[in-house]
């Protein structure tokens, strides 16, 4: 009975490997998905963390400080949500903070479980399916746009997050940023791959993203091309540096002309003009409680001002919110608990930066691809609130920062 056990407890980094491809690609397909693999991946990760604990603290011995603002944050969950007698408060803990309990016992076991060969057979597979995803989403958005059809979401059964914009089952805004993912992924294989045919099939997906993401005519997305083309000067060189900004700089100016045809001018005007509002009545309710916030989901017990009542009334419970994040973890968990969210954010970014000046060359272009999507995310979250496919590449940002880490680490030895 022990044996059997210890062999069921007895988890292959082959399988921790494969749990976190699954991952990866989650993002392409809809949040279901995410939410699946995420499981998959804490399951994984735990078990085979089981088995070998020491793993654990050898590399959370390393990132001490990571792990004490990720404490610390947790404590200011608990505090605000009894404080704020929330129904159920440690569920609503698990809730916001699932993404770090993914981190944290994840982070180990993908760091030194997944060796370099691991890692590359999980960067095929994950262009593999990127590649048939973009085939997927560009022939979704011919039969929408040109033949005013559901096309393969009909046959899926799936329904469309915008009826304008052919954004997959994805609200255009958590879309794009998966799309911006992936096109960082593209365009880092593609530097390193000699192979003309592979080449190919690379270039022809990025064109494949370009036209998704111009379709998809996200504001936010657009600056966050510009930044990520910037910041490629910190991290790229040469050509390098030279191929993303211009490239950055000509899908933001093509989106944004896209965008001025598919919108008016007026519908323009009022976008902007709500989302001032939101912030607005988001910091009254932040100053009404200032210190610890209303406890988890206080966005949602906002009295928003009259001029909201029409999009307030579209909305569901679930996208009831201010629309920036950083705002969003104050009103929930006041000044303590969101200064203590947006240190924990920079100082990811830190890490995975940190990570790219000190990694071996030839880890260098995926270091820097890690840190150009931290950049896009961060740029986000001044106009949304997170959810599953943002909080997932958040994840993967870091949790792929860990795994280079820890080959450096070997690397010294």
């Amino acid at each position: 009975m022990t044996n059997a056990l210890n062999s069921f407890l007895t988890v292959r980094p082959s399988l921790v490997a494969m749990a976190l491809a699954l991952f990866i690609v989650s993002p392409l397909i809809n949040v279901g998905p995410v939410n699946i693999a995420s499981f998959l991946l804490l399951t994984t990760s735990v078990l085979y963390c089981a088995k070998n604990s020491s793993y654990i603290w050898s590399f959370w011995r390393t990132q001490k400080q990571l792990l004490v603002l990720i404490g610390l944050l947790f404590i200011a969950f608990s505090a605000s949500n009894f404080l704020n007698h929330i129904t159920s408060p440690f569920a609503a803990v698990f809730a916001q903070g699932r993404w770090l309990i993914l981190l944290i016992a994840s982070a180990p076991a993908v760091a030194w479980g997944v060796n370099v060969a691991a890692g590359q057979t999980l960067l095929r597979f994950v262009v593999f399916v990127l590649l048939i995803f973009i085939y997927l989403y560009v022939y979704d958005a011919i039969l929408f746009l040109g033949f005013d059809s559901g096309g393969v979401l009909d046959v899926v059964g799936a329904e469309r997050g915008d009826q304008n914009r052919p954004s997959w089952v994805f609200n255009p805004h958590p879309f794009s940023r998966t799309l911006i993912a992936a096109l960082l992924v593209l365009v880092g294989v593609i530097t390193v791959t000699a192979e003309a045919r592979r080449r190919v099939a690379y270039i022809l997906g990025i064109l494949g993203l370009s036209v998704m993401l111009v379709l998809g005519a996200v504001r936010t997305a657009f600056i966050a091309l510009v930044a990520v083309g910037l910041m490629s000067l910190a991290v790229y060189g040469g050509r390098r540096a030279a191929f993303v900004l211009i490239g950055g700089v000509l899908l933001a100016a093509l989106g944004l002309e896209f965008r001025e045809r598919l919108f008016q001018e007026s519908l323009q005007d009022e976008s902007l003009s709500i989302r001032l509002i939101l912030i607005q009545d988001g910091i009254k309710a932040l100053l009404e409680k200032p210190w610890f916030g209303g406890g988890y989901q206080a966005a949602r017990d906002i009295l928003w001002s009259s001029e909201l009542d029409n999009f307030v009334q579209l909305q569901t419970l679930g996208t009831t919110n201010t629309h920036v994040q950083w705002l969003e973890m104050c009103v929930s968990y006041g000044v303590v608990g969101g200064a203590i969210f947006i240190a924990l954010w920079l100082y990811s970014g830190w890490w995975v930066f940190t990570t790219h000046r000190q990694v071996a060359a030839g880890f260098k272009v995926f270091s820097a691809l890690l840190f150009l999507n931290w950049v896009s995310l961060t740029v986000a979250g001044f106009s949304t609130v997170y959810r599953e496919t943002e909080w997932a590449l958040w994840t993967v940002t870091l949790l792929g920062t860990a795994w280079l880490h820890a080959q450096q680490v070997e690397s010294r030895r």
